[in-house]
């Protein structure tokens, strides 16, 4: 199995790596406890999932393992603390939501050693629907209160 491709250190949990189609991608965790902010318990430790490219076109890379295996590295150091939690939202501005959940959910499935814990749900909001997951490692002391908080915010996501 071929390796990552190496990773640039921009600040926490926020990362740059080139494919060798020349293709530079952004790949960062912000802060996302001020949604989670009823469950003072474990909300400093939510983050979002995002990835952007800088450059290049990420068709060209379609088939590129190495950016699944990248992708692997950095939720490796993320989740060396046990306690921290990734929800990644499936953009739908431009109607490829269902294209970033799929490839999001294969390379999860193929390449999580068991360590980590995917739950998926849908949250509507003004009828839009909005795909989304939250990882979180089997380890953490509060997996059990992450997840129904998880599924209740997307439960209520409409609500006024």
């Amino acid at each position: 199995m071929p390796s990552p491709y190496p990773l640039q250190e921009n600040s926490d949990y926020s990362f740059e790596f080139v494919t060798d189609q020349a293709v530079t991608y952004s790949v960062y965790f912000l802060n996302y406890s001020a949604l989670f902010s009823n469950y003072p318990k474990f909300a400093e430790h939510i983050f979002t999932f995002n990835i952007d490219v800088i450059n290049g076109n990420p068709d060209e890379n379609q088939l590129d393992e190495r950016i699944g295996l990248t992708i692997v590295s950095i939720f490796q150091v993320f989740f060396h603390s046990f306690q921290n939690v990734a929800i990644y939202v499936c953009d739908n501005l431009d109607d490829r939501h269902l294209a970033r959940k799929r490839k999001f959910d294969n390379w999860f499935w193929r390449f999580n050693d068991g360590s980590l814990i995917k739950e998926d749900d849908l949250a509507v909001v003004e009828g839009v629907e909005i795909y989304n997951s939250m990882i979180v490692h089997k380890e953490n002391p509060n997996l059990k209160e992450i997840i129904l908080a998880f599924k209740e915010l997307n439960m209520r996501a409409d609500d006024k």
